[in-house]
């Protein structure tokens, strides 16, 4: 409800809670993706009055494929996150194969993820995810706006002023808009665009019963293996989701290596009308790779993948507000910790927030930061790696790195594949922090 529509205005209830609510916030959530419901739905539990304040006109089946691996999971568990009916597939692990003959080069099993991490492992759909988010938060009594696009900011208040002239008060905002986020650079005083990593990327989904119904084809369904096909300048990945009701895959590879037309500028995302360009470009790939892209259908997404290099400074100088999520560091994809790192944040906001009052707040958004940034960039900093380990070209590079896949050592190009990071990942708790003034 807009300001003067029979409701106190968003200002009085600013004024209001920092009165007579105790240590209670008014929190104003720019964006209502994973992370701004994430950050919501912490934030609700702890008594805060939230308003998620989203663009987009309604929610639907937006995007593919994701996981959610233990060190996320773990946090959904504790906040009341009801995934019981989400349609989920448990992972077997990682499994690797050679592009050209599909010969297997390593299986890196999760094991026991709740006994060895504390959490499940899960493969999703994130529309699926998205929901349960959504329906968690509303539960919580959170407000979300859609279509209520932010135009701009007044950082000293703190506000987010709306499409039209509104203006959104609060005692905080956080700016949870994502990789392309436009208040980012007003945090840096400078522009930090995001930057164009060079790897583009076709997302699909593939009815089940189109795999199952082909011998060759059903294992990929029946043994839930997150399969990665490695190959000069590009790498497929697939996995079910959805209980096995849908095949996600996804076909990564540099730009320079299309043999189409590139990307103009300003364009970051296209839909393709057929699977021609993947025949093209995955030519002489194996036989499972080349029935994927046989079933991939029509009018499926084309974009390029961007990350961002460190981001100086996740809060704002007001000390009124913070970055959140993708939108202070987005990552590729191939660490598959996006959405958990956002959970994450979420996480550790909850904690530096608790018992705050607004004349504390700026210093404890500090903390958040400082707590935050070296975990977030150390995982960005492995997404690029494994940019270069997927897409060696055959010759001895490729070699040794199908020779160090196999073993457990921090020379195995495979993140997860090194049991001490893989623990360091998996097995962190970004609840398990102290509060010290």
């Amino acid at each position: 409800m807009a300001d003067g529509e029979g409701a106190p205005s968003a200002s009085a209830s600013a004024n209001a809670a920092g009165q007579d609510s105790g240590n209670k916030l008014v929190i104003v959530i720019v964006g209502a993706g994973l992370g701004g419901l994430l950050a919501a739905i912490g934030l609700a539990l702890d008594g805060h009055r939230i308003t998620i304040l989203e663009q987009a006109a309604s929610f639907g089946e937006v995007g593919a494929g994701m996981r959610i691996p233990p060190n996320c999971f773990k946090i959904l568990r504790r906040w009341g996150v009801n995934t019981t009916y989400l349609k989920k597939t448990h992972s077997n692990g990682n499994r690797f194969v050679r592009y050209d003959n599909g010969a297997l080069l390593a299986d890196m099993p999760h094991g026991v993820p709740e006994l060895d991490f504390g959490g499940s492992y899960l493969m999703v759909h994130r529309a699926d995810y998205h929901t349960v988010l959504l329906e968690r938060a509303l539960e919580l009594g959170v407000v979300i706006r859609a279509g209520n696009r932010v135009e701009d900011y007044d950082w000293d208040v703190p506000a987010a002023i709306l499409q039209g002239g509104e203006t959104v008060r609060g005692d905080l905002v956080v700016v949870a808009d994502g990789a392309q986020s436009s208040a980012r650079a007003e945090f840096q005083g400078h522009e930090l665009p995001p930057t164009d990593t060079g790897d583009i990327v076709y997302r699909i989904l593939i009815p089940a019963h189109e795999l199952l119904s082909d011998p060759e084809m059903r294992d990929l369904i029946s043994q839930p293996w997150v399969t990665s096909w490695c190959g000069p300048e590009a790498h497929v990945i697939g996995y079910p989701v959805r209980g096995g009701e849908v095949y996600n895959v996804v076909f990564c590879c540099s730009k320079t290596s299309m043999q189409d037309r590139p990307f103009q500028p300003g364009e970051n995302k296209l839909v393709i009308s057929d699977n021609s360009e993947l025949l093209r470009r995955f030519a002489g790939w194996e036989s499972r790779v080349q029935k994927l892209i046989a079933l991939s259908g029509k009018d499926f997404l084309k974009w390029r993948l961007y990350d961002l290099d460190l981001v100086d400074n996740w809060v704002h100088r007001s000390g009124k507000a913070v970055l959140l999520g993708d939108a202070v560091h987005p990552m590729l994809p191939y660490m598959s910790s996006g959405a958990a790192m956002a959970c994450e944040d979420a996480a550790v906001l909850r904690k530096m927030l608790s018992g705050t009052t607004r004349q504390s707040l700026a210093g404890r958004l500090h903390k958040y930061h400082a707590l935050r940034q070296p975990r977030a960039s150390k995982v960005q900093k492995a997404g690029r790696v494994l940019q270069e380990a997927y897409h060696l070209p055959d010759g001895e590079g490729q070699r040794e790195r199908d020779i160090w896949i196999t073993k457990d050592d921090e020379k195995n190009p495979i993140y997860w594949g090194h049991k001490e990071r893989r623990d360091w990942l998996f097995g962190h708790d970004a609840e398990d922090i102290q509060v010290v003034e």
